[in-house]
């Protein structure tokens, strides 16, 4: 029975999802036919009228057919319409609403500028350790039965995006930051504007046509916003936070720089990023085109007519605070302003080069992405370099044949650049560290004191940064050792901070420093945080937004639904209380009369917007892209809410541990206790598939090992709900988690939560 019922979990899953577009451990297959066998032309001549005009074609992903399917070629420094292999825009629902996993838009690059075929996908693997970034793999593209060649397959970034990775209204504020015109080439202002250089945030002007060159608008409004952005840099360059998420926008500079990714902010046109503001009005920026990463673009500065391509060291060598005395950039004179901002940076800058280079990942990554492909590329008659330059390029520098410039190597770069940071002064300090944190009450009720304390050695500064909840800013409070904020003794090292408790919980991280450098707790703050719920008599226990054929509702539906959960040893009757997504509008569905909640149990709410149901069904239903939900009381106080970003099918969100704990992603427990799953020992589930997960805990390779023989997809969620790593495999698996930072993470197989895993330090 046990097996059967893991072949139907594993069955629905597989039915409800194909391999995943951008899984970073297999090559996506797309298979493209063309009615018109002219295609080529047709592609070139649609690029050469510049209308937006798109050829009609059925296109199979990983096996999916979609038919109707609008194809144009790409724009960029990469088309040539004497290429046999040109970059590809795919739209799947031009003409009909359709969609792979929820995604419309496939955008496809070529590889010309890159031998080692790494910089774009692994560059975006390594930014996402850090921010928000696109997802990216391989895809082998067939047109009419033939293999045209193997492409890199990046994420769009839209609307879409933005929503779902922060948490925020589809239609705020986005811009694409990339000039519509050469950088070399840089047109004279319009009347009363002062000259752009590029996708700077340089203040050019009282006027939206000021700014139409150097920005593409990509909401219905916001030239007003960009031009408040520009003046406060401008002019109140110490005001930043009021207007920007800062810490998002120096790890996007930290990894331009440590990548020597000049095609960027950082290079000689500010270039290849789009910014967008959150609900908590504040810019955030996501990186793009990310294909002359490691070298590849030679200019800091506007060029002159030929100028030669710089050496090796020019990269190696590139300065710490590049760009800090920048008129022209005055987004890096802001982020560099202040002894604590530049040690924040340098403390990004450590910890990427620690997890990511002198741990050994980044040799070991690049070497499994080559040979996941090797054989696509050595069968690609259109690829544009040679096998071996494909081979060598990772470790050394290879002739570039589509532009004849050299392609430095990206170990050989790498190698140099971090011997470069490591021997100079601000690396060679020696941060505080930060031990023993501490939080007491570790699960408080609403509206009580907290005390936060943590043990720092080599410090003289602490600030605890804290929100109550992912859609908001982090805010900074001085961490004392006085003895006065529940540290003990003053001056015993133990560095402690009061706070209040808000309905839902907080997320936190400490960021200490000495004279001379600084460390965050986490190492990735602000990206990674700290999570602390609140527990209350009635609590939001676990919710699932993308229902599909988890469980179904009296009537057969699969539909979204939560389950509110009762701490204490009395009844409580939720009479008049109120369930709602919206903040503005706290009274949007109210309980029925008569409903009550034992004590110690469990209440299910179909969140289905379908009142005229039997039972407790909502006038609502959840996004699973990613909101917030709210439990009401009579009087309009919330007594419980919950921020989630977006959902996988059939996966539950729930607290670990039961009624108390953070939420996470899990295998869904619908009325009845999370600790079932959120044990650390295996369930049934992996029993019956012979599951061996070793070591645990474990800080380098983790081994997994089954008796099945069929392929298993993987997951590995981090205790916030993000997904760390996505695989398939047969029978056995080498993970490497030697790139993610400590705590407790979940491992997923087909569907299912089967254990927690440890990663050490």
């Amino acid at each position: 029975m046990r097996i059967k019922l893991f072949a139907l979990l594993a069955f629905a899953w597989a039915s409800s999802f194909a391999q995943g577009l951008y899984d970073t451990d297999q090559v996506t297959i797309i298979e493209v036919t063309f009615q018109d066998n002219n295609w080529n032309q047709t592609l070139n001549d649609f690029y050469a009228a510049d209308l937006g005009q798109r050829l009609l074609a059925d296109v199979e992903i990983n096996g999916i057919l979609f038919d109707s399917v609008g194809i144009r070629y790409r724009g960029g420094g990469t088309y040539d319409p004497a290429n046999a292999k040109n970059p590809l825009n795919i739209k799947l629902d031009h003409v009909k609403n359709q969609d792979y996993q929820g995604f419309s838009a496939i955008k496809l690059s070529n590889g010309a500028k890159d031998p080692s075929w790494l910089r774009e996908v692994l560059s975006y693997e390594i930014a996402r350790n850090f921010m928000e970034a696109p997802m990216a793999n391989y895809a082998s593209v067939y047109v009419n039965g033939s293999f045209l060649g193997v492409y890199s397959n990046v994420e769009s970034i839209n609307s879409k995006f933005f929503s779902e990775r922060f948490l925020s209204d589809n239609n705020n504020t986005r811009f694409e930051a990339n000039p519509s015109y050469d950088f070399d080439e840089i047109p004279a202002p319009p009347f009363g504007c002062n000259e752009g250089h590029g996708a700077a945030l340089e203040n050019l002007g009282p006027s939206d046509v000021c700014y139409f060159t150097h920005y593409e608008l990509q909401s219905d409004t916001g030239w007003d916003e960009l031009r408040a952005l520009a003046d406060l840099l401008q002019n109140n360059p110490q005001d930043i936070r009021t207007l920007i998420d800062e810490d998002r926008f120096v790890w996007m500079n930290a990894f331009n720089n440590l990548l020597a990714n000049l095609d960027s902010y950082l290079g000689a046109s500010p270039r290849n990023y789009f910014i967008f503001k959150a609900d908590n009005d504040h810019w955030v920026p996501v990186i793009d085109d990310l294909n002359e990463s490691f070298a590849r673009f030679p200019w800091l500065t506007i060029p002159s007519s030929g100028d030669p391509q710089p050496a090796l060291d020019f990269y190696t060598e590139l300065a710490l605070f590049e760009g800090e005395n920048n008129s022209q950039k005055p987004l890096l004179s802001a982020l560099f302003s202040g002894n604590t901002n530049r040690k924040k940076y340098v403390a990004h800058l450590r910890t990427a080069i620690d997890q990511l280079f002198l741990s050994g990942w980044f040799e070991q990554r690049g070497m499994e992405l080559q040979d996941l492909i090797n054989d696509e590329v050595l069968s690609d008659n259109n690829h544009f370099y040679s096998h071996n330059d494909f081979i060598e390029n990772f470790s050394n520098t290879v002739i570039d044949s589509y532009n004849g410039e050299d392609a430095y190597g990206l170990f050989e770069l790498m190698d140099g650049r971090i011997a470069y940071l490591l021997g100079l002064p601000e690396f060679q300090a020696t941060p505080p560290d930060i031990n023993n944190i501490n939080v007491s009450p570790s699960v408080p009720t609403p509206g009580t004191s907290v005390n936060i304390t943590a043990a720092i050695n080599n410090g003289n500064a602490v600030w605890l940064g804290i929100r109550n909840n992912r859609k908001e800013m982090f805010d900074l409070v001085s961490m004392a050792d006085d003895g006065a904020h529940g540290d003990g003794s003053a001056g015993d090292g133990v560095y402690g901070a009061t706070v209040t408790a808000e309905v839902g919980g907080f997320q936190y991280y400490v960021y200490a420093e000495n004279s001379d450098a600084g460390m965050f707790s986490p190492e990735r703050a602000e990206f990674e945080f700290y999570d602390i719920s609140t527990s209350n008599n009635v609590v939001i226990n676990e919710l699932m937004a993308s229902n599909q054929t988890a469980i179904a509702d009296q009537d057969g539906e699969f539909d979204d639904w939560v389950e509110l959960y009762n701490n204490s040893s009395s009844t409580i009757d939720l009479s008049g209380w109120y369930l709602t997504d919206d903040f503005q509008n706290l009274t949007k569905w109210p309980f029925p009369n008569g409903v009550f909640l034992n004590a110690n149990s469990y209440l299910t709410v179909w969140v289905d917007d379908d009142e005229m149901q039997d039972g407790l069904h909502t006038s609502f239903n959840l996004n699973a892209d990613g909101e917030e939900l709210l439990l009401v009381r009579p009087d309009q106080t919330i007594a419980d809410q919950v921020v989630f970003g977006a959902q996988a099918t059939d996966i539950g969100y729930g607290r670990c541990p039961n009624g108390v704990g953070s939420f996470t992603q899990m295998q869904h427990t619908f009325g009845a206790d999370n600790n079932t799953v959120c044990s650390t020992s295996t369930d049934d589930l992996a029993e019956n598939i012979g599951l061996r997960v070793f070591p645990n805990p474990v800080n380098g390779q983790l081994f997994i090992e089954t008796d099945l023989q069929n392929e298993i997809e993987g997951k590995l969620w981090s205790p916030f709900g993000q997904m760390a790593k996505v695989f398939q495999f047969n029978g056995n698996h080498m993970l490497d988690v030697s790139g993610l930072p400590a705590g407790v993470y979940f491992l997923e197989l087909d569907g299912g939560i089967v254990m927690k895993v440890m990663i050490l330090k």
